[in-house]
């Protein structure tokens, strides 16, 4: 792979026909066991905790996490929970699902090289979006298990084209901080597509819902809200990752994030969005420490 410079011209790169990303999509590997057991639990209301305890305890390093992180400050036991089960029963088994979910899609997904691309500042990104998308759900009456899964993938095209095209993704990166474009702009100048409509390809791929491959695919253009209107999965993945980077520049802009006319339709209150801001903030210090 030859090395891209960032701060070089932008040279013209031929376009990915769409069948060749379509190839690509079709070859990515197979979500692990331990993904699909944290998405059963994420997503069915009487799913058994089993297969979820079960698929950490296969995975020495991942049960580390997981304890690590019941015995956080965050969590309020700390030294007190040596097993998984316990664990379970301390963080109750959606936020154990949801790590186990992070921890494997990065698993699967993290290992790749693209210049210019950074890796660590993407995933954490993902989190924080996911959980501010299943704080949102709450206020909103939307499933908070579909939420916080349509917030950890709403970036997954993201990944897919670094992973497949890197020398390209890299270009767009180029493009995008060369001259101030947003990064789905530049991807289409230089793809043909851009990383919504890769990433819902890819949710289609691994046999996601269609309103969650809709609303990943929409997430950077989601339909104008009324007044009193119910949010859809588009309209709350989309303020969802809004949010997610005004919190990623401490400290968080919670004017700019109050103003946001999406957040007001939602006709709840500042208060509100200063505890759910408070909240997601110190969730994620606590699952960076797991």
């Amino acid at each position: 792979m030859s090395t891209v410079t960032l701060d070089a011209p932008v040279a013209p790169v031929a376009v990915l026909k769409p069948a060749s990303w379509a190839r690509c999509i079709g070859e990515l590997p197979s979500l692990p066991s331990a993904f699909m057991a944290a998405v059963k639990v994420l997503s069915e209301d009487d799913a058994p905790a089993s297969a979820c305890i079960e698929a950490i305890e296969r995975d020495q390093a991942l049960t580390v996490r997981v304890l690590r992180l019941a015995n956080s400050a965050f969590y309020g036991a700390p030294g007190q929970v040596s097993r998984i089960g316990d664990a379970v029963q301390m963080l109750g088994l959606r936020t154990v699902a949801s790590t186990l979910a992070v921890v494997s899609l990065r698993a699967t997904l993290g290992a790749l090289r693209c210049e210019g691309f950074c890796f660590d500042t993407h995933w954490q990104h993902t989190l924080c979006t996911a959980l501010v998308a299943r704080e949102l759900a709450k206020v909103a009456s939307l499933d908070t298990g579909e939420a916080f899964l349509l917030g950890l993938l709403h970036d997954v095209g993201k990944l897919v084209l670094a992973m497949t095209s890197p020398e390209q993704e890299a270009q767009a990166l180029r493009i995008c901080r060369s001259e101030g474009v947003a990064m789905h702009e530049a991807e289409h100048r230089v793809f043909g597509v851009s990383h919504p409509e890769v990433g819902a390809a890819v949710a289609r791929q691994w046999n996601f819902p269609a309103s969650l491959a809709e609303a990943i695919a929409g997430h950077h253009a989601p339909a104008p809200m009324a007044a009193g209107q119910r949010l859809s999965l588009t309209q709350l993945v989309h303020l969802a990752d809004h949010m997610a980077h005004g919190l990623e520049a401490p400290p968080a802009d919670l004017q700019s994030l109050w103003a946001d006319p999406r957040w007001s339709v939602l006709g709840t209150s500042e208060q509100r969005l200063r505890d759910l801001t408070e909240r997601v903030s110190a969730e994620l210090q606590a699952l960076a420490c797991a």
